[in-house]
């Protein structure tokens, strides 16, 4: 994979989660994140679920719409994963 993981901003969307259920998809992306084989379709639905938290909505948003993160989800995409 040429393009690097993306460093997602755990410690913000932590600090920004404002219930169990915010902090639990966050965990979920960061694990799909770190797996050996994440999966952009997983990937797009945990940040879709995060964007529908207010106080998550910047944040989340502003990570994956950066090139990096778009350039990873890409390659995964074009590699079908």
């Amino acid at each position: 994979m040429a393009s690097e993981r993306p460093d997602l901003p755990i410690d913000k969307l932590r600090a920004a989660a404002g219930d169990a259920a915010a902090r639990e998809r966050i965990d979920a992306l960061h694990r799909e994140l770190s797996s050996a084989q994440p999966g952009s379709a997983a990937i797009k639905e945990h940040v879709a679920e995060l964007r529908k938290h207010g106080s998550l909505a910047d944040v989340i948003t502003s990570w994956f719409e950066d090139p990096r993160t778009q350039a990873f989800i890409d390659e995964l995409t074009a590699a079908g994963l």
